[in-house]
């Protein structure tokens, strides 16, 4: 039972890892949205306003013209791929594995019945995050399990991956389907 624990735990983890850095790629299409939003007016008031009849005024022209293309095009890349939901998504994964991975540590003084039910929803979740994560990389993977070996056991440098019993902190590229490494 240990093990299975002990796998529940990193798989979690791998999985926050990877809600993580899918989140952050959104919010960063989110916030170039947000500043392109608060840009594009500015640079229209000053082309209109403050450089009316100047040499700037046709540079800054082009430039609020360019801006407002660019604008519209990442606003309709945004609502396609439905950017807000996807922050949603990739948060509620963050905060389900973390919650796996808090209890992972605790399961010792669960009952039978308690386990059973852990482990349904460990399931659900996993089922989740194979549907969300289903056009990841195995390169990605492997990079996000060494990340979750580091992170299994802080302070741990003794901690190895089971299948290959090398040390994700000295990754040499090999043939390890779980982590990607060489085999020690």
């Amino acid at each position: 039972m240990t093990v299975k624990i002990q796998q529940t735990k990193l798989n979690a983890i791998s999985a926050k890892n990877l809600h993580r850095k899918s989140k952050w790629k959104y919010e960063f299409i989110n916030g170039l949205v947000l500043f392109l939003t608060i840009i594009v007016p500015l640079l229209f008031i000053v082309a209109q306003y403050v450089s009316k009849g100047k040499e700037s005024e046709k540079m800054i022209n082009i430039i609020s013209f360019a801006l407002s293309v660019t604008l519209i095009a990442v606003s309709i890349f945004s609502m396609i791929i439905k950017v807000g939901d996807k922050i949603a998504t990739h948060k509620m994964g963050i905060k389900n594995n973390l919650y796996i991975t808090n209890e992972c540590d605790n399961l010792s003084a669960l009952g039978e019945e308690e386990l059973k039910w852990f482990f349904r929803y460990v399931t659900e979740i996993d089922n989740q995050d194979n549907d969300t994560f289903s056009k990841v990389s195995n390169k990605t993977k492997r990079k996000t399990y060494r990340e979750a070996l580091k992170e299994f056991s802080p302070g741990d440098y003794t901690i190895t991956c089971p299948v290959c019993n090398s040390s994700p902190w000295k990754f040499k590229k090999g043939d390890c389907q779980l982590c990607g490494n060489t085999k020690s």
